[in-house]
């Protein structure tokens, strides 16, 4: 059987490079027929019999969004297969077409959620604040009340990829894990472990609080200072989610307050903050340079998720990871 063709288009030869090695190009090679040559927004005209015939898209991070008459100009275009996460930016104008797009954000999601849960066990544990007041006090070690994780109260704000996988990590710990999403019906979440309960009452009551809701519309500025000044006492709240959900000033008023209270920040708004953003100067508010995600070694898996279902596709087995229009609104 013939190869069919595809084309490499991305604006970052770097993340190409790190994504589809070791190895990856290679594999990818013996299923189809790959330009030679990477295509970007700066050679995609120059590129037309190779744009025109391919069948097939592989990118990761640096896809670019192309205009409406340069994805027309794609005629045989089936697919598209993203070794990343979201694809909400670029991904609509393909799908209304009847163009597939695979999307490697399950695969994306297990080093985050991985990420949020470590810090979760940490924060029920109260490591943190007593990590801090140990500093300060030095002669605590017998004094201090310790908490534990069983019983802790944990609220999962968004019952996506992240907030499912971790909801099941914790569920041998016998944590007692609310669960924050529209979308989620009560008898839902209880299958998965959780109670569905409203934002206000997981701030109110729960002592570890972690974001995983998606980056829409309605979810932007949705936690600000009212929501943080409930917090229950040493409570810990966790953003490996979208920093534009947080209002920053409301946080900053309140931790500046509250120094019971811990903030764990890999993600932010704006990103990175401001140099001279109080958020570097507070002591119970840990600030990460967005690192949740999938980096290192770990992002060649992405490359192997997608090139699985493009095999899949081709000998016409279901796709595990194909991302619908229907459900592209409320994805982050």
């Amino acid at each position: 059987m013939e190869k069919p063709q595809a084309i490499i288009l991305c604006d970052s030869r770097d993340n190409i490079d790190r994504v589809f090695d070791p190895g990856r190009l290679e594999r990818l090679k013996k299923l189809a027929r790959i330009h030679n040559t990477i295509i970007d927004s700066g050679n995609f005209g120059a590129s037309s019999g190779a744009v025109s015939s391919a069948e097939y898209i592989f990118s990761t991070w640096g896809m670019p969004s192309l205009s409406p008459g340069q994805i027309r100009s794609m005629k045989k275009l089936k697919a598209i297969f993203y070794a990343a996460g979201s694809v909400k930016y670029f991904a609509g104008p393909y799908l209304k077409r009847g163009i597939r797009v695979v999307s490697a954000w399950g695969i994306n999601a297990v080093p985050t959620a991985a990420f949020a849960f470590s810090q979760i066990v940490l924060a029920c544990k109260d490591y943190f604040r007593s990590s801090r007041e140990y500093r300060t006090k030095k002669d605590i070690v017998w004094k201090v009340e310790k908490r534990g994780i069983y019983g802790c109260k944990v609220g999962i704000l968004g019952a996506g990829k992240v907030g499912r996988r971790v909801i099941g990590m914790l569920k041998p710990f016998g944590c007692e894990i609310y669960v924050y999403d529209p979308y989620l019906s009560a008898k839902e979440a209880k299958k998965l472990g959780a109670d569905k309960a409203g934002i206000e009452k997981i701030f109110k009551e729960c002592l570890v609080v972690s974001n995983h809701m998606p980056d829409i519309k309605e979810t932007k500025g949705i936690l600000g200072a009212k929501l943080f000044n409930s917090m229950a006492d040493k409570a810990v709240f966790i953003n490996s989610g979208r920093g534009a959900q947080v209002m920053e000033s409301g946080l900053i008023k309140v931790f500046s307050r509250r120094k019971d209270l811990t903030a764990l920040l890999d993600v932010t708004f704006p990103e990175p903050p401001d140099k001279s953003s109080i958020l570097f100067k507070l002591s119970n508010v840990i600030l990460s340079p967005h690192i949740a995600g999938a980096y290192g070694k770990e992002q060649v898996l992405l490359a192997d998720c997608v090139i699985d279902e493009f095999e899949a596709m081709l000998k016409g087995r279901p796709l595990k990871h194909e991302v619908k229009l229907s459900v592209l609104k409320n994805l982050g």
